[in-house]
């Protein structure tokens, strides 16, 4: 009996130890969630080639940080590779981030064809203005040959 309730009572005060430790480990990333909000472009509102090219994602503001993630998708092969661009509004005047899009790594060429990437972290930076607009590479010439208007993100 005397067993049983060691066995018992070590049980408990594990349990409660290790619930103890799991609650900072885990309220931060549930404050970095609750922070993150969606960001998106016009998703193909304008134009043939825009349609099959999106990009979205989260930003989170933090501390005068603002952080961009997201992810950039190509639904057909048209001649056409989606990338995406920033702009941020600071000391009086916008920012524009670099252009970022998805290339093959042995030929160096934009991708046109279906797919889904997860481009992950895009930009940090502060500001308080943030925008972001759809760009399209020609996959010919393998530049950067149409840019969408700026969409407000916040």
């Amino acid at each position: 009996m005397r067993r049983t309730a060691v066995v018992a009572m070590t049980a408990v005060v594990l349990g409660a130890g290790v619930g103890l430790t799991a609650v900072p480990a885990s309220a931060a990333p549930a404050e970095e969630r609750a922070a993150a909000k969606r960001w998106s472009t016009f998703h193909g509102k304008k134009g043939s080639i825009w349609r099959t090219i999106k990009r979205d994602g989260t930003y989170t503001r933090s501390g005068g940080k603002i952080t961009i993630r997201g992810w950039i998708r190509d639904t057909g092969k048209n001649g056409w590779s989606p990338a995406v661009q920033f702009r941020v509004w600071r000391n009086g005047k916008w920012h524009n981030s670099a252009v970022y899009y998805v290339k093959f790594r042995n030929s160096g060429k934009v991708v046109d064809q279906r797919f889904n990437f997860n481009y992950g972290h895009f930009w940090t930076t502060s500001g308080s203005k943030l925008q972001v607009r759809e760009v399209a590479y020609k996959v010919s010439t393998n530049k950067p040959a149409k840019r969408a208007a700026w969409k407000k993100i916040f």
